[in-house]
């Protein structure tokens, strides 16, 4: 798992955008996001053949990342 110093992107539309610019690493997604949401991520990934992870809570990832909000995942770009 990348390290909290990584650079991420947050949110599905950032993800998406950055996985098509072929600048992701890796998928975080958070295990309590909606089942809508996480397949989506996981498609997304296979897609583009980026990792992904499930596992923490949104509240979780949010806080390991610095970021204000929930957030169902993030996108841990390339360094």
């Amino acid at each position: 798992m990348a390290n909290d110093t990584h650079k991420v992107v947050i949110g599905k539309r950032q993800i998406l955008r950055e996985l098509k610019n072929g600048n992701i690493a890796e998928i975080h997604i958070a295990a309590d996001a909606e089942i809508g949401y996480i397949t989506e991520m996981i498609e997304a990934a296979k897609e583009h053949g980026v990792s992904y992870r499930i596992g923490s809570a949104m509240h979780e990832i949010s806080a390991r990342y610095g970021i204000e909000v929930p957030s169902g995942a993030v996108g841990v770009l390339k360094a």
